[in-house]
């Protein structure tokens, strides 16, 4: 068995740094155009993209170990759609008017509920301002008012019961005996 000679040993070794040589130096020079890309995602700052490229540059493993520790946490993109949400969710937040009754969105200037009817507002009767249902005095004219929605006891005129002028002590008023429950639980056996 013959040995390789020494020539042909140092050619298969030169080959094999070579090519693992050019290995390297793609991995490096991809590890850099990764750096400066994932920098420029992260950060707006100029300065920032070209520190963290330079570093990884020069200091190759130890570089690309103190860039992935140092980066910022989020990318551009993603803190967008962070900021999105956020709004979104501070929009549902905010207190948006809705009815008492079926607890469906309504607009701040309804009197009443158009899916359910219950009423919302009121309306001044002097200057037609929407007020709280709660309220007695409008607060844009100052006109103290009876609401003319609440129901209170009915206001009957003496004509009306009469029926003419005639005042209530000269009109005959028939007034019947009390029943008591012994009479009334008598009548009910006898008619069985």
């Amino acid at each position: 068995m013959t040995f390789p000679s020494l020539d042909t040993i140092v050619a298969y070794s030169t080959f094999c740094f070579a090519i693992a040589g050019a290995l390297m130096a793609a991995v490096w020079l991809s590890l850099i155009i990764w750096t400066f890309r994932d920098m420029r995602a992260r950060s707006r700052d100029p300065f920032a993209q070209i520190l963290a490229t330079l570093v990884v540059a020069l200091l190759p493993l130890v570089g690309l170990l103190v860039y992935l520790i140092l980066r910022p946490r989020e990318t551009l993109s993603e803190a967008y759609e962070s900021a999105l949400e956020e709004e979104a969710l501070l929009q549902e937040i905010e207190e948006k008017p809705v009815c008492p009754g079926c607890s469906r969105t309504i607009n701040d200037n309804w009197i009443l509920c158009p899916h359910c009817h219950t009423r919302l507002h009121k309306a001044c009767p002097d200057c037609n301002s929407l007020m709280e249902l709660q309220w007695n005095l409008c607060p844009f004219c100052g006109n103290q008012q009876v609401d003319p929605y609440q129901v209170g006891p009915p206001v009957v005129l003496i004509d009306e019961i009469v029926g003419d002028d005639t005042p209530i002590e000269d009109s005959p008023i028939d007034e019947e005996e009390p029943v008591d429950d012994l009479s009334l639980s008598e009548a009910e056996e006898e008619s069985t």
